[in-house]
């Protein structure tokens, strides 16, 4: 039987595969290509434009993840004040703190290496690959490679403790 609680445990998956897909979509597949395929600056522009449409579908994603996620521990009777107390607590005390953890670095990478990222090769296309501009594009991009990578293993850490949690 489907019952409102069957439909917003679909939502709260369907909203982890939006999330997580979109980020193993992006490293998996598009960026090998893109990287094959066209020059830097370009890429660079293409990969920010995927970026703030999947930015789009990230934040729905964690905003009914995080509703969704509340709504299941008030249904599983979760007591809030006692996290700590049992293991389904811990288990669950401890996505919290990781999902605490990926608002941050998800809003760090988007607003501030994105739009710095996307700006530098905007000004690549404009005026030409300046040497020292081409550096820092590439500095921040790195940068960013390594927090979309933590971003990444952290939220696949949360899905496999959403699992312990249904186990």
């Amino acid at each position: 039987m489907i019952d409102i609680w069957s439909v917003i445990r679909w939502a709260h998956l369907l909203a982890a595969i939006a999330w997580i897909g979109g980020m193993l979509f992006i490293l998996i597949v598009l960026l090998p290509v893109m990287r094959r395929s066209m020059p830097p600056a370009e890429r660079t522009v293409l990969v920010a434009q995927v970026g703030e449409r999947y930015g789009v579908l990230s934040w729905v994603a964690l905003s009914i993840l995080v509703i969704t996620g509340v709504l299941n521990g008030e249904r599983r009777g979760v007591a809030w004040l006692q996290l700590l107390d049992g293991e389904y607590g811990r288990t669950l005390a401890l996505k919290l703190l990781l999902v605490a953890i990926v608002i941050p670095i998800t809003l760090v990478h988007a607003f501030y290496y994105g739009r710095r990222i996307t700006r530098l090769a905007e000004q690549a296309k404009e005026y030409g690959d300046d040497p020292a501009l081409a550096a820092e594009r590439r500095r921040l991009q790195r940068m960013s490679g390594m927090l979309s990578a933590a971003n990444l293993l952290l939220n696949l850490v949360i899905v496999l403790l959403a699992a312990a949690l249904v186990s």
